[in-house]
C-alpha cells in the first residue's frame, strides 16, 4: 500500500496523522521466534541490519509494515546511517511500525485502519528504548501536527483515513504531506521530543477488539507459506 503524494496540510476527525520519519519502507516477518525483513521491492534487508533481529514481539507470527531509521547518539534520525553503516556514522536501527497485516493465523487487511494499530501497540514493546517501536498517531489534528513538524525539519506527515482496508497499490485515503523541498529532512527527532508530550488527542484503543477470538472482520490463514508478493502493496 503507498501513499498519494499531496502538498496541503489538513484537519479532519476521519484521518489520523503520523509523523514520516526519513527510513527505508519495509514488511516484518515474524514467525516462532524468527525475524526477517523485507524491503517493499522484495528484496531481503536482514542481513544488512542483523542487530534488527533482536526485536520482540507479543506473537508466534505476525506481519508488521513499517520504517526501518537510524537514529544518532541524540536520538535524532540520520538517514545516511543506513546507507553508510561506517563507524564515522554511529547509529543505532530501530523499525518504527505503523501497521499489523496478520497475526497468530489472522488476516487483518480487511479490518479497519483504527483496529489494526491498536493490535499493533499491544503486541509491541513497551518502552522507547527497544529495536522496534509503535508510531503514534494523532486523530484530526493535522495542521497542528504539521505546524510542528515543520519546525523540527522532519521529513513530512502523513494522513490515513481510520477506517481504511489495506490494500494494493495508491490509495487516495493515504496521503503524504511534505514541506517544501528546501525543508526536506536533515535531522528529526530531537533529544527528549516525545510525540506524547503534545498533547494533541490520540485515539483511545481500550475499548477495541482483543487480541484473540473476537476478530469478527479477519479470516484465519497459514502465515508460514506466505510470500511478499502475495500481499498487498
Amino acid at each position: 500500500m503507498l501513499p498519494t503524494i499531496v502538498r496541503q496540510p489538513f484537519s479532519d476527525s476521519e484521518y489520523l496523522f503520523e509523523p514520516k520519519l526519513d527510513g527505508w519502507r519495509a514488511l516484518c516477518f515474524v514467525q516462532d521466534g524468527q525475524i526477517r525483513f523485507l524491503s517493499r521491492k522484495g528484496h531481503s534487508l536482514t542481513e544488512r541490519f542483523p542487530e534488527r533481529r533482536r526485536i520482540s514481539v507479543r506473537a508466534k507470527s505476525a506481519i508488521i509494515d513499517g520504517e526501518v531509521v537510524a537514529l544518532d547518539q541524540d536520538g535524532m534520525p540520520c538517514f545516511e546511517g543506513l546507507h553508510g553503516r561506517s563507524s564515522e556514522v554511529a547509529c543505532v536501527v530501530v523499525f518504527y511500525a505503523f501497521d499489523l497485516l496478520h497475526v497468530d493465523g489472522y488476516d487483518l487487511t480487511a479490518c479497519p485502519l483504527i483496529t489494526r494499530k491498536a493490535l499493533l501497540k499491544r503486541i509491541l514493546p513497551k518502552g522507547k528504548a527497544d529495536r522496534i517501536r509503535y508510531t503514534e498517531h494523532f486523530i484530526g489534528s493535522g495542521e497542528r501536527l504539521f505546524g510542528v513538524i515543520e519546525g523540527m525539519q522532519l521529513e513530512g506527515m502523513v494522513a490515513k483515513r481510520k477506517d481504511i482496508v489495506y490494500s494494493r497499490g495508491r490509495s487516495r485515503f493515504w496521503q503524504k504531506i511534505g514541506p517544501p523541498d528546501e525543508l526536506r529532512c536533515k535531522s528529526g527527532l530531537k533529544a527528549g521530543v516525545d510525540f506524547l508530550a503534545l498533547r494533541t488527542p490520540m485515539s483511545d484503543c481500550g475499548s477495541l477488539l482483543p487480541l484473540k477470538g473476537e476478530i469478527i472482520c479477519s479470516r484465519t490463514v497459514a502465515l508460514h507459506p506466505l510470500r511478499v508478493r502475495d500481499l498487498p502493496r
